[in-house]
């Protein structure tokens, strides 16, 4: 820990000293008048200010100098103690306490996010009860005095020791002196990048709720949510259920603020969606994640004020660069949080038929085959050094080497012996200049030629870096098409075998309640099954698809800094995912869905002749209700399908930068991209439609923030205004887009 109580104190005293020497003269003065322009204008001059001013500016030059070189080693951030003291029996803050407290209030203005510690000790004069009751005292007259300055309580803690744990002995007055004291330790908190930034502005939505894990439980979260977690719904990654109480973690995203802290966008394989809200669901036990057992499902009502019967479920599929694209569920929302319990007297017959259902066979694709390895990326060439001119000797400069000086009659002041000496050293200086000369014109010549070169070969590198980018994305492409046909022909093999599952076990509610999301669950439950058995015997789609971005792209690429953004190109180039349709279209060829339509359709006939009474017919909550069959991000969302113009929005930007651009008026949120040439842009914008641009980046570990209204398809490129800001400030900025 770094203590800079001592080094502002040294600083400031002789100040303040001297200020009071001159205080009496400043009373004898009392005014000075300033002659400016023919103009005379009476000013009260306080000298005692002018040093309080010039400390306080010393100070904050300090300060300035601490944060910069904090932000020049992130992300190693150590906390910094203050320490102010106390007259023997006293809690009061002194004159110099003050002005160490007002340093401190500096440092925690200039960070963009801290955490306090207090520490309070006294001497050993008193009792222990007394002391401790005294260090408590000094401890909260600390903590009042900076929460005046701004100090958040929420991000201290505070502990008084009294006479326990002293750092000195109580042998002398001077060590007594010493332990009547209170450190302040600020932890000042930069971000080494947006990662960092989004973990520190999410922290507080992360609700973490407990449950058993045996029981069944409805709990709701902070903002509404109310989520039905059925008894034994959670398993480890091994099958096994956890035996002691579960930690239901929840995060929910209602409004722009919280999409943009939780980096949400709203687009379906770039389609644009309207929401109506997002939640997060994960769970833990022993500190181990949880997954969902196989056929559990979480029963999860989003709050709303209007129903929108278009609204479908959809799960969140986490992308490349961290952000999220929405796949729908195929499950619209109900009304109801409970469905009354109908069990159907189910025919025999329909386990044959359902298990004589026959899925077509997706045909397998063939591995995408590329012309070698790829070459290495072209090296940027480098520019040619321009040769330095030798500088011409000049016969004073000699003479002043051998005793001489001035001008004129500098040689009169020489012996003959030492102008002699002068005269040879200069003609050798001046042969070597002619020689050197001769020399710098052949190298001058030579590095123009090299300098045409290198424009030559800068050209070459440009084109050249091109095609290998080009390359690689095509590459990426085949590999991402090629994936995507896989997971389709293993989706159709896996099918079939979940179909012959769903025919034997029929007769169970959670079959035929919902044949369809069984049977697509049991195929994916399929999936992840063969791919750990495909991992532990090395083989496998997923290792193939591995082993093909290993092979024909390289280890070097995968891992470079570029690579990110060559994928993310590679995946807009291949289109929207129809794989979800695809699997979707083999569902309903099957059979299957009919079937399960069917089924449903007599449950909801049975429940309506079992009801007592039309309200219990008609009772519903003002919320959107869904069974939720993993666990993870889901959004209650609709494809935006108004007919108007769509047009893209641009942002000139050079530095990297996370931005969104937000039409609160059909509730969408979508990411602006970088297109590598200094220019963020969004596609798909309705043509008309007051838009928000808000955008974050970081600057020495401290995040910058600007936003725009603008109207879309009205505006060129755009230019924003940052700002540089506190965490705290940055939330209060966030909020403001939710008015």
């Amino acid at each position: 820990m770094v203590r800079i109580g001592s080094i502002f104190s040294g600083y400031t005293q002789p100040m303040l000293q001297r200020s009071d020497e001159v205080s009496g003269r400043s009373q004898q003065l009392k005014k000075y008048k300033i002659q400016y322009s023919s103009k005379a204008y009476a000013v009260n001059v306080s000298f005692h200010q002018l040093f309080t001013n010039l400390t306080l500016r010393m100070q904050k030059i300090l300060l300035a100098a601490y944060f910069l070189m904090a932000a020049s080693l992130l992300p190693a951030q150590s906390p910094v103690t203050t320490s102010v003291f106390f007259e023997s029996d006293q809690y009061e803050l002194t004159s110099e306490a003050r002005q160490s407290l007002d340093a401190l209030a500096l440092q925690l203005l200039a960070a963009p996010d801290y955490a306090v510690a207090i520490e309070a000790w006294t001497d050993d004069q008193g009792t222990q009860e007394y002391n401790l009751r005294l260090a408590n005292h000094r401890a909260d007259a600390v903590q009042q005095y900076l929460t005046q300055k701004g100090l958040l309580l929420t991000k201290t803690t505070v502990r008084s020791w009294g006479e326990q744990n002293l750092a000195y002995d109580n042998a002398t007055e001077d060590n007594r002196r010493k332990n009547r004291r209170v450190d302040v330790a600020v932890t000042p908190f930069f971000f080494s990048d947006y990662a960092a930034l989004q973990n520190r502005l999410t922290a507080p939505f992360e609700q973490t709720i407990r449950i058993q894990a045996d029981e069944e439980q409805t709990v709701t979260a902070a903002n509404g949510t109310i989520i039905v977690v059925p008894a034994n719904s959670f398993v480890f990654e091994d099958g096994t259920s956890p035996a002691g109480p579960v930690e239901l973690v929840v995060r929910e995203a209602f409004s722009p603020s919280d999409f943009v802290s939780h980096n949400l966008t709203t687009t379906s394989d770039g389609r644009v969606l309207q929401t109506g809200g997002m939640v997060c669901l994960g769970a833990q036990a022993d500190g181990k994640p949880l997954a969902l057992a196989a056929g559990a499902s979480l029963t999860v009502a989003l709050p709303t004020g209007k129903m929108d019967p278009d609204m479908e479920l959809f799960y969140g599929q986490m992308n490349a660069d961290n952000s999220i694209n929405w796949q729908p569920a195929q499950q619209t929302f109900r009304r109801q949080l409970r469905n009354p319990r109908v069990l159907l007297d189910i025919d025999p017959a329909l386990s044959a038929r359902i298990m004589a259902l026959k899925v077509p066979v997706y045909p397998e694709p063939s591995l995408p085959k590329f012309s070698g390895e790829l070459p290495p990326e072209p090296r940027k060439p480098v520019a040619p050094y321009e040769p330095r001119a030798p500088k011409k000797p000049t016969w004073e400069s000699v003479q002043r080497m051998y005793g001489g000086g001035g001008y004129g009659a500098a040689t009169n002041r020489l012996s003959k012996k030492e102008l002699k000496k002068a005269r040879k050293h200069y003609q050798k200086v001046l042969d070597n200049y002619e020689r050197d000369s001769i020399n710098y014109a052949r190298l001058y010549n030579r590095y123009q030629t090299n300098l045409e070169n290198y424009k030559s070969a800068l050209a070459n590198y440009d084109a050249n870096l091109h095609n290998w980018k080009i390359e690689v994305q095509n590459r990426i492409r085949s590999i991402i098409l090629f994936e995507r046909e896989q997971e389709v022909h293993d989706f159709s093999l896996r099918l079939q075998k979940a179909i012959l599952r769903a025919g034997k076990n029929i007769h169970r509610y959670e079959y035929y309640s919902n044949l369809e999301l069984a049977v697509e669950n049991a195929a994916l439950g399929l999936r992840n099954t063969e791919l750990r058995e495909a991992l532990m015997k090395g083989y496998g789609s997923g290792r193939l698809v591995s082993g093909l971005y290993d092979k024909y792209v390289g280890s070097k690429v995968l891992q470079s800094a570029g690579y990110s953004d060559l994928h993310l190109r590679a995946k807009v180039s291949c289109g929207a995912d129809t794989t979800y349709r695809i699997t979707d279209r083999l569902m309903k060829s099957s059979g299957i869905t009919a079937i399960s339509d069917s089924l449903k359709a007599e449950i909801r006939e049975k429940r309506m002749s079992n009801a007592s009474t039309t309200e219990e017919v008609a009772a519903d909550l003002s919320a959107y209700v869904a069974d939720v069959t993993r666990l993870g991000w889901i959004n209650c969302d609709k494809f935006y399908k108004d007919p108007a113009e769509k047009v893209q929005l641009a942002v000139k930007e050079d530095e990297a930068a996370t931005m969104y651009v937000i039409c609160k008026d059909i509730s969408s949120i979508l990411s602006l991209y970088d297109n590598g040439q200094g220019i963020y842009t969004a596609n798909g914008l309705p043509k008309g439609k007051k838009v928000s641009v808000v955008s974050i980046k970081l600057k020495n570990g401290v995040p910058q923030f600007a936003s725009r209204d603008v109207e879309a398809g009205k505006t060129g490129e755009l230019q924003l205004e940052y700002r540089s800001m506190t965490l705290r400030d940055l939330r209060e900025e966030l909020k403001k887009l939710n008015i």
